[in-house]
């Protein structure tokens, strides 16, 4: 057997621990992030349309180096992940929290505006109004008060509300009528009027002769089936009876007042159908008109061009 010499165990084992410590300097090294580094990476994970993701790195940004002047911008752009992946109830907290501290910052009122946004697409359009005039009470900037006139009329539109759109649009500034294009829009609202229409009642008593209510509607192929079936149907019946088969009679009677009543309700849906049809026409019109919603907001080294499109 033989012997080593214990020096030359203790070197070993040093070595050991060098190695390691070595190991774990470099490792600890590797996980060492700086805000600069977090920030860049979240904003990455955004701009790549990873939104869950930059949920969690402007998060962890916020965290780490609360203290950051960008913890605003992280805590908007927040916000926006969860407004672009649909979770507006979520958007709407955070977008609420930054408008608190109203200062007249360019964020704050983007803040305010996706707030308005984000209680629209939840559906929650009275609420979407009441954030616009909230913020037409506070904001002094003309550019900013005009932008929500803007977005407050096209909330309007979005409810068929034309008289009151072209009040909203009206009020804006001489200054940005030709920015927002006022007139074009004014013009086209003036159509309203023009918007065809079926009177859902007329429908009704028209369909006393069964596919007449339909045929008012302008649902032709409705209104054949509904008089071929309805007549054939009194046909049936009025058989039975002349040959004394009156318990045929009877169910055929029950079942043709079953599809008689029907071309009734049929008829007056069709004219509610049309009108609604015509009115999401004339929506759709006026929406081609519609601009896109662009802002500045302050970003590292300058300020940053936001577009919000719905969908």
């Amino acid at each position: 057997m033989v012997f080593q010499p214990a020096s030359g165990y203790f070197c070993r084992a040093l070595g050991a621990v060098l190695v390691i410590a070595a190991t774990g300097a470099i490792a600890f090294a590797q996980l060492t992030i700086d805000a600069d580094s977090q920030y860049r990476y979240a904003q990455s994970r955004f701009d790549s349309g990873a939104f869950d993701e930059a949920i969690v790195e402007f998060n962890r940004f916020i965290h780490f180096f609360s203290t950051d002047p960008r913890v605003p911008r992280a805590r908007f752009q927040t916000g926006m992940a969860h407004f672009n992946t649909g979770q507006f109830q979520a958007a709407a907290a955070i977008f609420n929290q930054q408008t608190v501290n109203y200062q007249g910052l360019p964020l704050d009122n983007e803040a305010f505006f996706m707030l308005s946004r984000s209680h629209a697409r939840k559906g929650m359009f009275e609420q979407a109004m009441l954030d616009l005039h909230n913020l037409m009470a506070i904001a002094s900037a003309a550019d900013t008060i005009d932008q929500a006139r803007y977005e407050l009329g096209w909330l309007h539109v979005d409810q068929g509300r034309w008289n009151e759109a072209d009040q909203a649009f009206g009020q804006i500034t001489p200054e940005n009528q030709d920015r927002f294009q006022v007139l074009n829009l004014q013009q086209a609202l003036a159509l309203s009027d023009a918007i065809p229409t079926k009177n859902p009642t007329t429908a009704g008593w028209l369909s006393i002769v069964p596919g007449a209510g339909q045929l008012y509607g302008q649902r032709y192929q409705d209104a054949l089936t509904a008089f071929l079936i309805n007549s054939g149907l009194i046909w049936a019946a009025w058989e039975s009876f002349d040959n004394d088969q009156y318990a045929l009679g009877s169910v055929i009677s029950f079942v043709g007042f079953g599809f008689y009543a029907g071309n009734i309700f049929s008829a007056v849906a069709s004219a509610h159908k049309y009108n609604r049809d015509r009115v999401a026409e004339y929506r759709d019109l006026l929406n081609q008109r519609r601009q896109m919603p662009l802002s500045l907001v302050p970003s590292p080294g300058g300020a940053a061009l936001c577009l919000t499109i719905d969908f």
